[in-house]
């Protein structure tokens, strides 16, 4: 074991539009589109995302 603990999605309702769930569902170009640019890093699965409200469990990170 990691010694990281896994957190549940923050948003279950909106799950369906979440990049994992996307990923999931094969809809690889929708996935792809939506970590262009990224601003919010995953705190479950480290996943990138240009909003925060395609991630189960978001954090904004600092670009350099």
């Amino acid at each position: 074991m990691s010694g990281r603990e896994k957190t549940d999605c923050k948003d279950p309702a909106d799950h369906w539009k979440h990049l994992c769930q996307l990923r999931r569902e094969g809809k690889e170009q929708e996935f792809k589109d939506l970590m262009e640019d990224p601003g919010h890093t995953c705190l479950n699965c480290n996943a990138v995302a240009k909003y925060a409200k395609n991630l189960c469990n978001p954090s904004p990170f600092a670009k350099i």
